[in-house]
């Protein structure tokens, strides 16, 4: 006699219903995993950003205040603020260009600079409205000219004075800026700030940093 064998088969899995959920709970993980590694990301960028400016802005101060110190001659204090305009700053034979309240860029536009901060040597250098704009193309600054640029790219020198406070003292003030217009309140002033939007916010810095320095060797 042979005998049957019944087999039952398990028909169990998923409903519908049930991956929507599972499907709707992983997006949600997903959203909020990505949304945590931008705002890293933006983290990380600000702090760069930040550096990269403190630093260029302490670079010059730096740079003034060993002019000051140490390479002799007279030191004639910065003579303007106002944005958009050339100045000079000589100690001895040292000189200090600058171009205040413009974007230093490699191509720039009508809002932007071709140089911001440029030290070279001039003999018998004085202080003043230097007779042509650094905001030139034609303006060569390179290292074989004893010329540098102090600011980097992307930057805008917003405040440079160097003032005399008497017995060969003196205090040097610098504000450098990083990010385009569109990320700043009053972006051509003295004193510019980052505006208080998220997006772009990584991308803009300000640093402003003063000392006193004395003059060392004359």
């Amino acid at each position: 006699m042979t005998g049957r064998l019944s087999i039952k088969r398990s028909a169990a899995g998923f409903t519908i219903v049930e991956l929507m959920i599972a499907t709707a709970v992983f997006s949600v993980v997903l959203l909020l995993a990505t949304s945590g590694l931008l705002q890293i990301t933006r983290t990380y960028y600000k702090g760069v950003t930040e550096a990269n400016t403190q630093n260029t802005a302490r670079t010059i101060i730096g740079t003034v205040a060993q002019a000051i110190q140490f390479d002799g001659g007279t030191v004639q204090p910065t003579n303007g603020s106002n944005p958009r305009t050339t100045y000079d700053f000589c100690v001895g034979n040292t000189r200090f260009r600058y171009y205040l309240g413009s974007e230093l860029m490699t191509s720039p536009t009508s809002v932007q600079t071709y140089h911001a901060l440029l030290q070279d040597s001039a003999a018998g250098c004085t202080s003043g409205a230097d007779g042509s704009s650094i905001n030139s193309s034609s303006v060569s600054c390179t290292t074989a000219t004893n010329c540098s640029e102090l600011v980097s790219p992307n930057m805008r020198l917003s405040q440079f004075s160097v003032t005399s406070l008497g017995s060969n003292l003196y205090q040097i003030k610098v504000t450098v800026v990083y990010g385009d217009d569109d990320l700043l309140d009053s972006p051509t002033s003295t004193s510019p700030n980052c505006l208080g939007v998220e997006a772009g916010t990584q991308f803009c810095a300000v640093s402003k940093i003063s000392t006193t320095v004395l003059k060392r060797v004359e």
